[in-house]
């Protein structure tokens, strides 16, 4: 699986080095030896070699020659190089040159047998990166050609409520998209509840990842289905399965297709989610099937790489008579309003309208629409901020009562309430993410030495591990993985500073096994090797 190339001009070392380690047992399969770094030339030339161990001192070209020259015709072998020396300075140039490990002569075949270990892992990685590129590069070709669909376009329009949700007017906005739905037609929305991408990805990469994504969940949960696959205004992916008259319900296969679909992704496009399934509504209850989907996940703070299937389906429900009118535009101001928190113009704007509809003779038939409008601005906002109704008792129990009021007066007062407690609770939010930011950098700093996970994290916060994402690049503009990385480095550099320990140790103290890649880290981070920071702190340079 592995190939592993020895180079020593001394024979007996060669031997020992060979017979010194169970190299099956890490998976090399295939040993080299070479006694001059002309040879070790040569067979690099030939041969993909994984690792290359070296001595630093042979007659003719050097090992630090070889390592100069393995970096340019070879750089995906890792290197350790071997020496008698204990000087500090062949180490450092064995790192310029991109050594991936230093060991001194005689060499402890265990220490060695650890090295070899942590090269080869990091080989392995680089090969599972390697397809995880191709894929990209795949994905990105179909992404870079794709048009846009209508049938998208549609339910974007719907989920926004850019589109009325009276019967007519969905009908008519189906027409114009070239889509049939009979009255009595049904609707699955299945949230795809994105939680960590396993590399950091840059926002154009992110992009194609979600389209490979909505393109995967087309083939597998979708399979033979009518439905669609969507990305709405806010940066959800969804799937929306239709059940149409006659045809039997969709419910378990749909659950199977889910769980193929979540094993997939982390196999495939190395991502990890939850998927919420919504009970079939008709096609004017789908704001309230989405509401439902957006806020489960919300409230699931502890359980990952999940399907949820419906937590209360109603398949039985009669079709429901809807109102002839829904103030669509108005909602669209109103909701600005609120992500805002602007409450006063709020009030102005809700009573203005009321006084407005009173001139106008506005019927109670309006009253449940304008009710599910106010419901749903109120959703999606706390939904995009990662919150739901049920994090503030006065805006749940305003919302479980919003049957529908009985006069003009009481309607006003309901929503005015309503959209007050939703500002208050989008202030509050905001002063608890910062609090929430300060635990996570002041648990990342108390286990520096330490692998350290998005899910430990969260956890630690008792939040989902999706929302803690976007609530702590929202407050700081880094990923958490960047937030982990600046944490080791800013703790490095007080130690390169402040202590005597050697370098190795400082890269152990702060999670880095290899002094390789810790000192190439530090380099892309701060612009110069940790050999050069602490000289240049204490005069030296």
């Amino acid at each position: 699986m592995y190939r592993v190339l020895i180079v020593d001009d001394q024979y007996f070392a060669l031997l020992g080095l060979q017979q010194g380690v169970n190299w099956d047992e890490l998976g090399v399969t295939d040993v080299r030896l070479a006694e001059s770094a002309e040879q070790a030339m040569d067979m690099l030339s030939r041969h993909t070699v994984d690792l290359l161990i070296c001595d630093i001192e042979m007659p003719g070209k050097s090992g630090l020659e070889l390592l100069a020259w393995t970096e340019r015709h070879s750089p995906d072998t890792r290197t350790i190089m071997l020496t008698c020396h204990a000087d500090f300075e062949y180490a450092q140039r064995a790192i310029q040159h991109g050594a991936f490990h230093y060991l001194l002569k005689p060499v402890d075949y265990e220490q060695l047998r650890k090295a070899a270990g942590n090269a080869i892992a990091e080989v392995g990685k680089q090969k599972e990166r390697e397809k995880y590129d191709f894929l990209m590069q795949d994905y990105r070709r179909k992404w870079e050609h794709q048009l846009p669909l209508l049938v998208e376009r549609f339910w974007q329009d719907i989920l926004s409520q850019r589109s009325s949700l009276h019967p007519d007017s969905l009908r008519r906005s189906a027409e114009i998209y070239g889509l049939s739905f009979a009255p009595d037609d049904r609707f699955i929305l299945v949230l795809l509840g994105m939680e960590q991408w396993k590399e950091d990805l840059s926002a154009r990469d992110e992009a194609i990842m979600e389209y490979a994504l909505r393109n995967l969940a087309g083939e597998l949960i979708l399979e033979e289905r009518e439905g669609a696959v969507i990305q709405n205004h806010a940066g959800l992916n969804l799937a929306i399965v239709y059940e149409r008259r006659g045809g039997g319900s969709v419910g378990g296969s749909l659950e199977r297709n889910c769980r193929r679909f979540l094993n997939e992704c982390e196999r495939l496009l190395q991502c990890s989610l939850s998927i919420y399934i919504s009970a079939p509504v008709l096609l004017p209850d789908v704001l309230r099937a989405y509401a439902d989907v957006t806020e489960r996940e919300q409230r699931n703070v502890g359980r990952s790489r999940q399907v949820f299937p419906a937590e209360d389906p109603r398949r039985d429900k009669q079709p429901e008579k809807r109102p002839a009118a829904a103030p669509v535009g108005l909602f669209a101001e109103w909701a600005t309003l609120l992500e805002l928190g602007e409450r006063e113009e709020l009030e102005r704007r809700v009573k203005q309208w009321f006084l407005s509809c009173e001139a106008d003779g506005w019927t109670k038939e309006a009253y449940r629409p304008f009710v599910y409008g106010v419901l749903f601005i109120i959703h999606a906002v706390l939904a995009q901020k990662g919150l739901s109704v049920h994090e503030s008792a006065k805006l749940k129990g305003l919302t479980d009562k919003a049957g529908c009021p009985r006069s003009p007066a009481a309607l006003q007062s309901w929503a005015i309430d309503c959209l007050e407690a939703a500002v208050q609770l989008l202030k509050a939010s905001d002063q608890l993410s910062s609090a929430v930011v300060a635990k996570v950098r002041q648990y990342i700093r108390s286990r520096l030495s330490q692998e350290i996970t998005r899910e430990e994290l969260a956890s630690h916060v008792y939040l989902n591990p999706a929302y803690l994402s976007r609530l702590f690049k929202k407050e700081t503009g880094l990923s958490l993985s960047d937030a982990i990385i600046r944490e080791r480095i800013r703790e490095a550099m007080r130690l390169l500073e402040e202590s005597e320990l050697k370098i190795t140790d400082i890269a152990e103290r702060v999670g880095y096994i290899s002094l390789g890649s810790f000192s190439n880290l530090f380099k892309r981070t701060i612009g110069v090797t940790p050999q050069q920071y602490r000289a240049r702190k204490r005069g030296g340079g």
